[in-house]
């Protein structure tokens, strides 16, 4: 049955399921469009997010004319975070301001609200940084960035940036700190004013490494010494007032588990232990709370090795911090993935019988292959930017899926050096480099992470700086020699 998006905020307090999807759909086309295949909005609308993060982030020279065309053509009318201006007008600073104190976003000068890209002068240039500097309180320019157009008329596209995190907030023009709702500009009430005026997290959402690095597991007798190693990313997502005091309810929790269940992550997971069971679902266990989700996966496993370690394990915790006196300003999500592959092979061997009390140790410890660690750190960014998994932790947060970023770092803590973890073979050490038990990495942030090719390059950057960390040489050579694997993410 088509969705008719009628009214954005009735659908926003749909509980349903299916409902709780179309909200986000809602939240991005205009009233009244009727839309016949939800599942195939969501997947667009997801392509616009990644498209904007992009825009956002990347290098001044990878904002193309092609680029635009595709966002103007994926957004359709304006989005929460996008804006359309043909030409050099007084509501430019208004749009920059409004984006600044809500989710960051890009204004379009030069496209119409009909979505004709016309282009404007190169002296318009000068006049919207002179205009956002005179009109905004404090003075504040956005990164603008000038796309020739390619019709060798010598008109340009501006394009605004305006990064999350990254200004003074509130900014004001004429006095009142305007806000996006939806697709529409307007001063924030007094108790918005108030919020941008006593926030002390800005910067949380921009700042990647407030997703911070894992631990080893601890178990009864301390750090759990049949690990090998614990992989972590994350997203730091801002979250509405209104889910500021809501608990993170089951059936929003229920969703992002089914998502993940669905994910591209369990099967490659599975696919280290090589068992021959189903996959199981992410499900809820350990601390849990009404701020706090906790969702668990294990590798599937034969009944005869009940009660052993598990071999590889992924956690998600979706968590909004805050409590007494204290105001939540964020939703926080890590997904970690942690292996115990060499402990489960010496119960392998011994065929999971106890021997005198013990078990036989392996002939040789078996170590992770560094194309097995591609595949699990491709479909742990894959999980991330995948749609239903961030539609899912948009309605934990009470946001719109558009505004939230992609995953931005990537950490790997090891019990051991690196060299005896991961299968190191056909490196070269280098003399006197020292030891190293984890790696801490950021993305390249004009990167699409929802593109799979990107993906696959940021992957394989990371995998070329762990080697570095560890002292090794030779990854580069390594990877150019391996064509990308078929289910990297």
């Amino acid at each position: 049955m088509p969705l008719v998006v009628a009214n954005c905020e009735d659908l926003a307090r749909d509980e349903d399921v299916h409902s709780g999807q179309h909200a986000q759909l809602a939240r991005c086309f205009r009233p009244g469009l009727e839309i016949r295949h939800p599942q195939l909005a969501l997947s667009t609308m997801m392509n616009v997010v990644s498209l904007i993060q992009a825009l956002l982030h990347a290098a001044p020279t990878q904002v193309t004319m092609d680029r635009i065309r595709q966002l103007v053509k994926l957004v359709g009318p304006e989005a929460p975070t996008v804006e359309y201006k043909a030409d050099m007008a007084q509501s430019i600073a208004a749009a920059v301001a409004a984006l600044a104190n809500t989710y960051g976003g890009l204004v379009l000068v030069g496209v119409s609200d009909r979505r004709v890209i016309t282009g404007v002068k190169e002296k318009t240039i000068e006049a919207v940084a002179e205009h956002c500097h005179s009109k905004i309180e404090p003075p504040w320019v956005p990164d603008i960035v000038p796309v020739p157009m390619d019709d060798g008329s010598g008109r340009f596209v501006l394009v605004l940036r305006v990064a999350p995190g990254l200004t003074p907030r509130p900014l004001l023009v004429d006095g009142a700190a305007p806000i996006r709702s939806h697709s529409t500009t307007h001063p924030a009430s007094w108790q918005q004013l108030a919020a941008l005026f006593a926030e002390n997290d800005m910067r949380a959402q921009a700042d990647p490494w407030s997703t911070q690095r894992p631990d080893i597991p601890v178990g009864a007798g301390g750090t759990d010494e049949r690990v090998d190693l614990v992989l972590r990313s994350g997203l730091n997502i801002a979250v509405d007032p209104r889910a500021a005091w809501r608990p993170l309810g089951e059936q929003h929790a229920d969703r992002l588990a089914e998502a993940l269940s669905h994910s591209l992550l369990p099967a490659v997971l599975s696919d280290l232990v090589s068992l021959g069971a189903d996959c199981g679902p992410f499900e809820r266990r350990g601390h849990n709370r009404s701020r706090v989700i906790r969702l668990y996966w294990q590798a599937p496993a034969p009944d005869r090795t009940r009660g052993l370690p598990v071999p590889v394990e992924a956690l998600l915790t979706a968590e909004v911090p805050g409590g007494y006196g204290h105001q939540a300003t964020h939703l926080r999500v890590h997904l970690d993935v942690t292996t115990r592959l060499a402990h489960w092979d010496a119960l392998q061997e011994a065929e999971w019988q106890p021997v005198s009390g013990r078990t036989k140790p392996p002939a040789e410890q078996r170590l992770m292959s560094i194309e097995a660690l591609e595949l699990v750190i491709g479909a742990m960014i894959s999980t991330l930017v995948d749609e239903r998994v961030v539609g899912a932790l948009a309605g934990l947060a009470f946001v719109d899926a558009l505004t939230i970023a992609q995953p931005r770092v990537l950490h790997m803590v090891t019990s051991r050096p690196i060299p005896q973890v991961l299968d190191t073979r056909g490196l070269t050490q280098i003399p006197g480099a020292g030891n190293s038990t984890g790696v801490h990495m950021l993305a390249d942030p004009g990167l699409d992470l929802a593109d799979p090719e990107q993906r696959h390059g940021q992957v394989r950057s990371w995998l070329i700086q762990t080697a570095l960390d560890a002292g090794l040489l030779g990854m580069e050579q390594r990877l150019r020699d391996r064509p990308r694997p078929p289910d990297a993410g």
